[in-house]
């Protein structure tokens, strides 16, 4: 079962091992006699159908669609700019990217951060790569970054 609810509770402690109040500022937030603070927030979610029951969730995503971004005044400019200049920088960059690769460096995918990465990977077996080493290798880029 999921909780329909979720509490959150928190307080600081200063060098001297002395309570201090953390206020965000939210409206939910309530401070109690000890000067600890507490949140009750709705566990909802605007992508997912949440059955309480069951504990599971139904994607509600049908495609992922990237947020068009504010263009600032330096990326028009750089918009209006011939692309002939600007093409060769990206492959430069993709090439010099650092990726890293599990299994001492025999796995098919390579990840951009290794923090990405599953939980149950060796990180010790993790080996750092440019970019366009492994794909000189055959490798891909892993489909779940």
């Amino acid at each position: 079962m999921l909780p329909r609810q979720v509490e959150l509770q928190y307080v600081g402690i200063d060098s001297s091992g002395n309570l201090l109040e953390i206020k965000l500022g939210g409206d939910k937030e309530t401070l109690d006699s000890q000067g600890v603070t507490h949140v009750v927030l709705d566990n909802q979610s605007p992508n997912a159908e949440i059955n309480y029951a069951d504990g599971t969730a139904t994607n509600t995503v049908t495609e992922f669609t990237e947020a068009p971004s504010e263009p600032s005044s330096e990326s028009s400019q750089v918009t209006e700019q011939p692309s002939s200049e600007s093409e060769p920088v990206q492959p430069i960059q993709e090439e010099s990217r650092t990726v890293y690769v599990a299994r001492h460096g025999t796995a098919d995918v390579y990840w951009y951060d290794i923090n990405s990465m599953p939980s149950n990977t060796n990180k010790a077996n993790v080996v750092t790569m440019t970019e366009a080493d492994a794909l000189a290798q055959g490798k891909r880029h892993t489909s779940k970054e």
